[in-house]
Parts: C-alpha cells; sequence; structure tokens
C-alpha cells in the first residue's frame, strides 16, 4: 500500500481528492487547509509571509497569492468554491527576542490569511494560531478530521 499521506512543504501547497491525509510542520508559518466537505477534496498551503512584494513567483509561499491559487486548485480537483471552509493553523511567535517586524511574522501570517478568505467569503471553521510553539498538523480529507501536535522542542526553527 502506498504512502497515504502528502507532506507539504514551506511555501508549497498540496490538494488530494481521494483517501490520502495532508501533513505539513509550522512555525510562525500559517497553514491553511482549504476543502468541499462533501466532494471531498481538500487543499493545504504552507504560507509562509502575509503579502508578495517582489513579485515572487512561488505562490505558495505568500498569504495573498496562496489563498485564490489553492481556491482555483481545489475547484480544478472538483471541488465548489461555494461550499468551501477554512482550517487555520500556526502563526507561533517564533522569534520572541529582537526585531519586533520578525517577531509578529506569524501574527502578520494569521491575520492576512484571515481577511483573504474573509474576502473569498470562505469560513474558518476550525482555527488553532498564536502561541510560542510549533506544531505539526495532519489533515484526513476522507473525515474531516484534523490533528494538531504542539512541538515543544521546536526552537528558533520559523518554519
Amino acid at each position: 500500500m502506498a504512502d497515504q499521506t502528502v507532506t507539504v512543504k514551506m511555501a508549497e501547497m498540496g490538494v488530494v481528492s481521494d483517501d490520502r491525509r495532508l501533513k505539513t510542520i509550522l512555525g510562525s508559518c500559517v497553514g491553511i487547509i482549504l476543502r468541499d466537505p462533501e466532494k471531498r477534496v481538500s487543499g493545504l498551503a504552507h504560507v509562509m509571509l502575509a503579502q508578495n512584494h517582489r513579485s515572487d513567483t512561488a505562490e505558495g509561499k505568500y498569504a495573498d497569492t496562496a489563498i485564490p491559487a489553492l481556491v482555483a486548485r481545489v475547484a480544478s480537483e472538483g471541488g465548489r468554491t461555494r461550499s468551501l471552509q477554512a482550517l487555520l493553523i500556526g502563526g507561533a511567535k517564533m522569534f520572541p527576542l529582537g526585531n519586533e517586524r520578525i517577531a509578529s511574522v506569524g501574527d502578520q501570517n494569521v491575520a492576512a490569511s484571515r481577511a483573504i478568505l474573509g474576502r473569498c467569503r470562505i469560513p474558518i471553521v476550525f482555527e488553532d494560531t498564536g502561541g510560542t510553539s510549533g506544531r505539526s498538523v495532519t489533515f484526513d480529507n476522507m473525515t474531516g478530521a484534523v490533528s494538531v501536535r504542539t512541538l515543544q522542542a521546536m526552537k528558533g526553527a520559523g518554519a
């Protein structure tokens, strides 16, 4: 039996429309899961920063480009945009000392993601954000179950 888990790395996106799971590890980054619960199509974006300021082509890296791109990918796999639900995870303060702009990257990622999801009229049905610890996230596409584990040992990784 093949591995049933799609691991989404930093600045990447993944979409599943079968019995596979989506998984990622987050620090200040935000994991945005979009799912159509009836069609059982789900996608995960591992967003590093709130906005693309440099015309970077890595659309999964920024909340302002990743969310619309993920909506399009989920739709291309049969998900209905009007039925999408969002799960928002991560955005920890991984760099508590020093430059406040860097320290607040997690907060900025969460705020931008919430605002963009709101503009897209996608309700957030689950949220586990903030804090000072990283998280391991696994999402089961068939059941809609999400598992979030806090990673106490992840200090300064910034993922």
